[in-house]
């Protein structure tokens, strides 16, 4: 497929009216911000009443914005919306529904609006409300050091390396976008950092609730931005928080192109078979793949911290109901799977659907619809399933949870993908190879999404199907039945990568979700005093990485294990 398909121009028009219309909804909230005071109810745009004439709305516009505005060019209705900080959080208005929005502030960064300014004591606040792996990232002029701080009242837990992955990343991103503000002359400057499969908060009740507004409220007015590398809530919880590139491939490439300006293999088209790089089939028809749903991974939990599914376990769920000796144990063993559904990790749901989909075929003498295998087990360097003791009682009544891996140019052959979430609730390097091949993907929309989620849209990459995957075998025959349709949301999938693996294309991509925030938060920054961060500092933080300025960019590798990494020790914590 060339770069200039009929595809490739859909995609790019869907993109620029998704974001026009975001960006016309946001766009007064740059308006007053400067002015914005952490008062309960502040309102921030020009607005005028629907009532308005467009004279009277004109003259109204003119004192609130201090400048001419032409009668016949008012549109009253772009002015009806009242942009407030309520409860510390800014709200978007609707005035013709009276139905409120929280905005985030990932919107605010990609239309290029301001971002309320923060502080220090802001920035510690944040800590408060995390579990762990959330740190303050300093930048001390007189040192011309960064420094890593952890809340003392924090656990220091194994996906801590994560952390410090991150920072080590971030703080040579830091040095080649912005030179000039990271220099002995400049002023100090703090911001708050976490990462991890998701963000580990301590308000884990609201998780549990999945409501649509914020989940809690610190002290001192609206709330510092944190930049999360990892998954983040697809709600507006925690409206604060930005996703940022996940550590490993995703952010590492992001720094090798910071530093080389050469787009890494993991997202240009594989070069050989068994070669790093996106398999797209080349040579292969959409309709002449296998019409089934593959997919292959680790049986791994499910945002574990937030909900009580469970990866069965064989005792539990079927040696202790059903009878063993039975004429037919394995359709006595996919009922009570069935009856169960609701407990089970969508990984899991996925096996019962594909238990389901094998008795269906043999009935029909057909293929199987749905094809979700575990290839690994959960454990050290993650097991092969097929064989493992672990899925033995199973196995012995045909209960087909457990499949041979599959190398992407084998999975390419399928027409149907599906990338089910794992412990963070999405996949992080699953999707985007999907998309790159010539089938077409069912995305899984959880409750968290990844930074690259936010330039897809469905049914133009892609279909969603629900958290539990309750819809997945509708879907599939929407497909089946729609099939000029879904090869063509394939197409501007696979177009979409295409584009992404180029220079340009990459590029877009860094602006966007690397040096977009990072000017955000660095211009919301207000500088403290060295009295104000050493009494808070001695008390509450513990250093635990440090990287200077000097050799630290040059021996940063972009490989998933990082060999070079700033100096570092974990915190004594008490």
């Amino acid at each position: 497929m060339s770069s200039s398909s009929p595809a490739s121009s859909q995609v790019h028009n869907n993109m620029q009216s998704h974001r026009q219309s975001s960006r016309q909804r946001l766009v007064l909230l740059a308006i007053g911000f400067a002015a914005a005071s952490l008062a309960s109810i502040y309102t921030l745009g020009p607005t005028v009443s629907l009532d308005d004439s467009p004279s009277s709305a004109s003259r109204r516009l003119q004192t609130q914005l201090g400048m001419y505005i032409d009668p016949k060019s008012v549109d009253i209705k772009q002015f009806s919306e009242e942009h407030i900080y309520q409860n510390n959080n800014l709200v978007t208005a609707d005035i013709d529904n009276n139905n409120p929005t929280i905005t985030t502030y990932t919107e605010l960064v990609h239309n290029e609006i301001e971002l309320p300014k923060y502080t220090l004591q802001q920035v510690i606040e944040e800590a408060k409300t995390m579990r762990s792996k959330y740190a303050i990232l300093r930048y001390d002029p007189t040192t011309d050091n960064f420094t890593g701080y952890y809340y003392k009242n924090e656990r220091w837990v194994p996906g801590c390396y994560k952390l410090m992955h991150s920072l080590s990343a971030l703080t040579v991103l830091l040095r080649a976008i912005f030179p000039e503000r990271f220099t002995p002359d400049s002023p100090e400057f703090i911001m708050g950092v976490s990462s991890g499969d998701y963000p580990a908060m301590v308000d884990q009740a609201c998780i549990y609730r999945d409501q649509d507004g914020p989940c809690d409220e610190v002290e001192g007015g609206l709330r510092a931005p944190v930049l999360h590398f990892g998954s983040v809530f697809r709600k507006a919880m925690f409206p604060n928080m930005i996703a940022m590139p996940m550590p490993g491939e995703h952010l590492d490439c992001f720094v090798s192109w910071s530093t080389s300006k050469e787009v890494c293999g993991q997202f240009k088209p594989q070069p050989h078979i068994g070669g790093p790089g996106l398999v797209f089939g080349e040579g292969l028809s959409y309709d002449e793949l296998t019409p089934q749903v593959i997919w292959r991974g680790t049986d791994f939990p499910y945002l574990n911290l937030f909900n009580s599914l469970d990866q069965p376990d064989y005792e539990d769920y079927i040696e202790d109901n059903i009878d063993l000796n039975a004429a037919n144990p394995l359709a006595d063993a996919i009922a009570v799977m069935r009856e169960n559904y609701s407990m089970l990790v969508p990984r899991w749901q996925g096996v019962v659907l594909t238990a389901e989909a094998e008795q269906e075929a043999l009935q029909t003498n057909s293929l199987p619809k749905v094809n979700i295998k575990f290839s690994s087990a959960k454990g050290k360097g993650k097991p092969a399933a097929v064989g493992n003791p672990k899925y033995k009682q199973w196995e012995d009544i045909g209960f087909p949870l457990a499949g041979h891996g599959m190398p992407p140019e084998e999975m390419s052959k399928f027409k149907y993908h599906i990338d089910i979430g794992g412990g963070g609730g999405t996949t992080w390097t699953g999707t985007t190879g999907k998309l790159a091949m010539p089938g077409l993907l069912f995305h899984h929309i959880t409750p968290t999404k990844d930074y690259i989620h936010d330039h897809l849209l469905p049914w133009v990459h892609y279909v969603p199907v629900q958290s539990d995957l309750s819809d997945l075998r509708e879907k599939v025959d929407w497909a089946e039945t729609h099939p000029d349709e879904a090869r063509k949301i394939a197409e501007s999938a696979t177009e979409f990568m295409r584009q992404m693996g180029t220079p340009e294309g990459y590029e877009n991509l860094f602006v966007e979700d690397v040096v977009k925030p990072l000017k955000g938060v660095i211009d919301a920054y207000v500088p403290g005093s060295q009295r104000e961060w050493e009494k808070v500092f001695k008390k509450s933080f513990e250093p635990f990485i440090e990287c200077p300025n000097g050799d630290v960019g040059k021996l940063f590798r972009w490989q998933a294990t990082m060999k070079h990494m700033c100096k570092k020790w974990e915190p004594k914590l008490s």
